[in-house]
């Protein structure tokens, strides 16, 4: 392998690093808003419900910070395998749907 070779390899692998990154911070970053968004609807909806205003809404926002924490760590751990997984064969870059 010439050394060419070899940084045009390493430039391919920095790209994919990126775009893998990119990605899974996107995931991170919608899954918590998500996440936040529907805590905080449901927890009003059962505060005004049950007139018990804000306790439902605490509780589920309080309960769902290890929910939040262990949906992150299966995406970032999912992506880790990605960045793991053999390259694909040119012409086939990491910007197709898997």
């Amino acid at each position: 392998m010439s050394n060419e070779d070899r940084q045009q390899h390493v430039a391919a692998r920095q790209r994919a690093f990126s775009k893998v990154l990119a990605r899974t911070m996107a995931q991170v970053g919608v899954l918590t808003v998500l996440i936040v968004i529907v805590t905080l609807a449901v927890g009003m909806w059962l505060d005004t419900h049950f007139d018990t205003r804000p306790l439902w809404t605490i509780a589920l926002l309080v309960a769902s910070i290890p929910v939040t924490t262990v949906m992150m760590y299966f995406v970032v751990r999912r992506s880790g395998r990605q960045l793991d997984a053999p390259p694909r064969q040119a012409g086939n870059e990491m910007d197709e749907a898997p």
